[in-house]
């Protein structure tokens, strides 16, 4: 009698090397999803070359380091180009149309700008507040030239309508660690 050895069949065997390549996949991911480590904290504050008072000590620095970022809450302002206007008559409408903002835009920085245009279509809504957002860096480039831009088409509203959430630059600090 022949002694008939028995072979694992093929699925069998592929699925141990299944069961580690999906182990190896888990591993990757697991080492991409932790967050780094955090960096040690630099100090912007810059020595003090002026000569202490006797009796007083040198006050530190409340800032650690500086940080920015992009406010949370968008300054909105809405207002009404004519649509067929030419480009240099369209940013003069947009520097009048900004000036009653001003209180709102003076010394600040915008970090990104969401442009919302109405003129028929949604292609046209798009293609105005495109020419807006451009006419914006022109009229205020300090405040609007290094903004992001995205422009969008209001279904809502009539032709020439233009509502805009500008989000602004922050520049604050980071307190000092405590020793």
């Amino acid at each position: 009698m022949t002694s008939r050895r028995r072979t694992p069949t093929t699925p069998i065997l592929l699925a141990g090397w299944l069961f580690a390549d999906l182990l190896l996949g888990l591993t990757i991911i697991m080492l991409g999803a932790q967050a780094p480590p955090p960096s040690p904290a630099r100090s912007t504050a810059g020595v003090s070359t002026a000569t202490p008072r006797p009796g007083s000590s040198p006050t530190p620095s409340p800032c650690a380091t500086r940080i920015g970022g992009v406010r949370a809450e968008p300054t909105k302002i809405s207002f009404r180009v004519t649509p067929g206007a030419g480009d240099s008559a369209l940013t003069a409408q947009v520097r009048k149309k900004l000036l009653r903002h001003r209180k709102h835009l003076a010394g600040r920085h915008a970090g990104m700008v969401l442009t919302f245009g109405a003129d028929g279509a949604a292609g046209d809504g798009v293609r105005l507040a495109t020419r807006v957002n451009t006419a914006l860096s022109k009229a205020y480039p300090n405040i609007f030239r290094t903004a992001a831009t995205r422009n969008f088409h209001d279904l809502a509203a009539p032709s020439g309508s233009i509502s805009m959430e500008i989000y602004f630059v922050t520049d604050g600090c980071s307190p000092a660690p405590k020793n």
